[in-house]
Order: C-alpha cells, then structure tokens, then sequence
C-alpha cells in the first residue's frame, strides 16, 4: 500500500536489477543509484518519495518477473528502472568443465575477478592472489571450449518484452525506465563486450518500439561511466561515482523527456 502524509500519494519507482541495482560494493555507504536518485527527488519535490529496490545479485529477468510481477502490477508504481541485461549477457565458463574447481568457485559469478578487496593487508594479499588465479582460470577455460551466456538473447527478449507489454496494458500510470548496461572489461570477461551490445541493442529496439505509448524510455549508462575511474577493481561494478552519475543520468531522463504529466513533475522539471 502506497505511504501517504497530508492525504496525497507518495511517488513510487520500483527498481529491479542484478548485483549493481542492489549496490555491490557500495552497500555500506547506502550510495547505489536507486537511494541516491530518491535523495535527489526528495531535494526537488514537495512529494514523498519511496522506492522499492529489488535489484539482487545475479538476478535475472525471469527471475524479476516470477517473483515481482504481479506484486508490480499490484503496486501501480510511477515509474520502474528496468536495469536487467547485464547478468544475462555475460559470457560465463561452461558449467560441466568447473567440477575439478574449488566448491566455492563453482557458485554463479564466483570466477569472476573480486570487486574489492580488505583493508587488512595480509587478507588483501590473499584475496588478490585468490581472484587473480580464478579469472585467469575462467578466461582460459572460455578460450578453450567456449562460452555461454546464462540467458539467450531471444529469451531476453521475450521475458523483456512481455513485461513491457504486461505494464503497459495492466499498469496505465507506470513508466518505465530501461538502464541499459554499462561497460565491461574485455580482459576480464571475453567475448562479453560485444555481447553486451546485442543485449543493449534489445533495449533500444524495445523503447523504438513502444515510443508511441510516450512511457518507456531509455538511459544509456555506456554513454554516462568512465573507463575506468567509475568502476571497482573488476571492472563491472560501478563504485560511488559511478552509481552518482547513474542517478543524475536518471534524473535527467525524467526531467528532459517528462516522464510523467502528474503535477509534482513540473518541480523537477524547473
């Protein structure tokens, strides 16, 4: 149920997302873009603003949507920030040639390089030892026998465009926004840079599609971060600048492309 103070409708955006939408590596200091957007409105608006984010790590699309979507369609929130198409397009290591692997390393993105490491140096120097042998081991096994992606570009679209379709018939106030992927490290995770643009491609496609409903919009965040200053140690996090910039990039979306004709748009609009 909506919060409500003095009798009006609190503004909702509902976030889903992966490990970046929940704000891995930035967790502790509460600066993921979602609570840092809600701050920024919160400092525009005389209209309380609640979020709900239920970005998780390694969350995909039809997991969003088998857990959150009819709840979604329950909420009727303002706006949503669709930022799914990471997770699904990386190119990850076969799972058959992990069995001879340490038990850990086989859990879903385990092989990938560590975000960030302690601030005890002799736990950081085992942490980097650690992640430099795992990556290392994920790209060679990729170049050996392939790679695949968790979720097909098709199935992408699928999940992606009837979610669309289900807010736009079942939910007529909500707007969506698609955060399409950022950047990624080649040397890290081959093969997953180009894939990223096929996945990111979909999203254009998608709001092209839908632009005469005037309630699906994109912010591209390939066009927002820097390389590399805006990104943890693995570069494919964002760290604090990075999730800063994602939320002004936010911002700006709703403001230059008004997103929403309710009366308290016009004070982020001024």
């Amino acid at each position: 149920m909506r919060l409500q103070i003095g009798g009006n409708c609190s503004m909702l955006i509902v976030f889903l997302g992966d490990s970046i939408t929940e704000g891995l590596g930035v967790i502790r200091s509460n600066t993921n873009y979602a609570n840092l957007l809600q701050a920024q409105l919160k400092s525009l608006l005389s209209q309380p603003v609640e979020i709900m984010n239920f970005g998780s790590s390694a969350m995909q699309v039809n997991e969003s949507r088998a857990k959150y979507e009819q709840r979604i369609m329950e909420l009727q929130p303002d706006f949503i920030v669709f930022a799914h198409g990471i997770t699904e397009s990386i190119v990850r290591e076969q799972k058959q040639y992990l069995k001879w692997l340490p038990r850990r390393w086989r859990r879903p993105g385990w092989m990938d390089p560590r975000p960030y490491y302690s601030t005890r140096k002799a736990r950081r120097l085992m942490e980097k030892l650690e992640s430099a042998l795992r990556w290392r081991v994920k790209v060679t096994l990729i170049k050996v026998f392939g790679g695949r992606q968790w979720m097909s570009l098709e199935d992408f679209k699928q999940h992606t465009t009837e979610l669309i379709l289900n807010i736009l018939n079942n939910s007529p106030k909500t707007k969506v926004v698609l955060l399409t992927p950022s950047d990624i490290e080649e040397k890290y995770f081959p093969g997953s840079v180009e894939s990223m643009k096929r996945y990111r491609g979909i999203l254009h496609d998608i709001c092209e599609n839908s632009k005469d409903s005037k309630r699906i919009f994109l912010c591209d965040t390939s066009q927002t971060l820097n390389k590399w200053s805006d990104y943890l140690e693995d570069r494919f996090h964002p760290n604090e600048l990075g999730h800063s910039k994602i939320a002004k990039a936010l911002l700006s979306a709703i403001r230059e492309d008004s997103l929403a004709a309710q009366p308290w748009m016009k004070e982020v609009q001024r």
